[in-house]
């Protein structure tokens, strides 16, 4: 198995086995504490091999640096092969998540298991920055 696409983006979705995201991002600028996203996606597409049919165990999770976890999922997933498919095929996830409240600023990553194996981590900074950005989104860079 082979991880061909991981990204934290504002939305995220699957339509007939493609995958679409918007505004990928992995910094987040925060003027104050408590803060809550609104929404944020996970994306991935993995490239799996005819020997690794079958069901699996997919966790994605949000975890800071002491360990908590924000947000936390598994999912049950069964990669089927038709007969006309190659010997790898692409399979495609988007997972959305609202309200996750950071407590502090820090370094976060999302992580990707498949069944209980690290597949990617993909880190989220998240700063605490004075005054008003004159950014387009003026919580991201």
């Amino acid at each position: 198995m082979k991880v061909l696409i991981a990204a934290v983006a504002d939305h995220a979705w699957v339509e007939n086995g493609c995958l679409s995201l918007c505004r990928a991002f992995d910094s987040v600028n925060v003027d104050k504490f408590p803060y809550v996203l609104q929404r944020m996606s996970v994306a991935l597409r993995l490239l799996v091999n005819r020997l690794e049919a079958g069901e699996h165990k997919l966790n994605i999770s949000l975890t800071d640096a002491d360990g908590r976890k924000l947000m936390n999922s598994d999912i049950k997933v069964n990669f089927q092969f038709s007969q006309e498919a190659v010997s790898d095929t692409s399979f495609s996830f988007a997972l959305n998540g609202q309200n996750i409240t950071f407590q502090k600023p820090g370094d976060y990553v999302v992580n990707v298991l498949v069944d209980s194996r690290v597949e990617a981590g993909i880190p989220l900074y998240v700063r605490q920055v004075k005054g008003n950005s004159k950014l387009d989104i003026p919580d991201r860079i």
